[in-house]
């Protein structure tokens, strides 16, 4: 089998993307080793204890190098489906790469958020990569609940016609459990300086991407039922999009909050930055399982 003949025809877009990651790797890595040679730092000597600027240009390099192979995966995924929208996205991170990079390299970390637009491209093809697997879900898990039988006894149920409020209950547990350990860390710690209050945003946030990521339905996205209108089917897929956004953001935000406000700074109570957490890993999670678990046949 030709391979050529398999992979879409933009997919050339996507090979410069490759090309252009490997040229900001090389970049990166050239820097730290001339960075080595001003700050004499030798080999295998990963940061310096004297050394500030070496160790942020060094840590630029490092954290590209810990991201880099989970954007590999999922830009992949995405480019086989959608190689033009994959190429921008994808061309949008590696290029925040060196905006992260030379904020880095003024000594002062936290001009490395001078990347932070890179997020873009990489929750797009994280995106993308779902929804092409949402695709092919139904036809890979179709019989999943079909299959599920008691036994040899009489007794049997037929989950496949109970999918969509199996998949309701279980998104309705993930939610409720979501905002019962937040609920709970705010009555334990009632505080401003133990739970500062404005972390409550990103519980806040990922309520609302819930609401939107199943506002529409996957007949609207893909145009089957829904082409009038307001905004019609590309609104829904735009609509859809912001929603895994925010969704992804508060989750991200969370993991933040966590580490940098509670276990860096070695808080003595880190309960609320677990919890903050927790609640928007479980509201996260809830919205994909009532997204994506149920059915649209069984609406009919």
């Amino acid at each position: 089998m030709d391979l050529l003949t398999v992979l879409p025809s933009s997919f050339g877009f996507v090979i410069f993307t490759y090309l252009y990651s490997w040229i900001m790797l090389t970049y990166l890595g050239i820097k730290v080793g001339a960075a080595r040679k001003k700050y004499d730092v030798k080999y295998p000597t990963m940061y310096s204890e004297k050394e500030m600027v070496f160790n942020c240009i060094q840590r630029a390099h490092q954290n590209t190098l810990e991201v880099y192979p989970q954007w590999l995966v999922f830009q992949t995924i995405a480019a086989l489906v959608y190689p033009n929208a994959a190429s921008i996205l994808g061309a949008i991170w590696v290029t925040s790469r060196f905006s992260y990079a030379w904020g880095y390299y003024t000594g002062d970390p936290a001009k490395r958020m001078n990347g932070a637009y890179g997020y873009i491209g990489y929750l797009g093809v994280i995106i993308l990569s779902i929804y092409i697997g949402k695709h092919n879900h139904k036809r890979i898990m179709s019989g999943f609940l079909d299959g599920i039988r008691c036994g040899d006894c009489e007794c049997n149920v037929d989950w496949g016609e109970k999918r969509n409020a199996i998949a309701s209950v279980a998104a309705g547990v993930l939610f409720f459990t979501g905002w019962w350990i937040i609920i709970d860390a705010a009555v334990k710690y009632p505080a401003n300086d133990q739970f500062h209050h404005a972390y409550h945003t990103c519980g806040v946030i990922a309520t609302v991407a819930f609401l939107m990521i199943n506002a529409v339905s996957n007949g609207q996205v893909r145009g089957d039922s829904y082409s009038d209108g307001c905004i019609g089917q590309t609104g829904a897929r735009v609509w859809l999009f912001i929603g895994f956004m925010l969704a992804f953001g508060s989750l991200i935000a969370s993991m933040w909050i966590l580490f940098g406000g509670f276990v860096v700074p070695k808080k003595p109570v880190v309960y609320p930055g677990i919890a903050i957490f927790f609640q928007n890993a479980f509201i996260f999670f809830g919205g994909l399982v009532f997204k994506f678990g149920r059915t649209e046949d069984l609406w009919q």
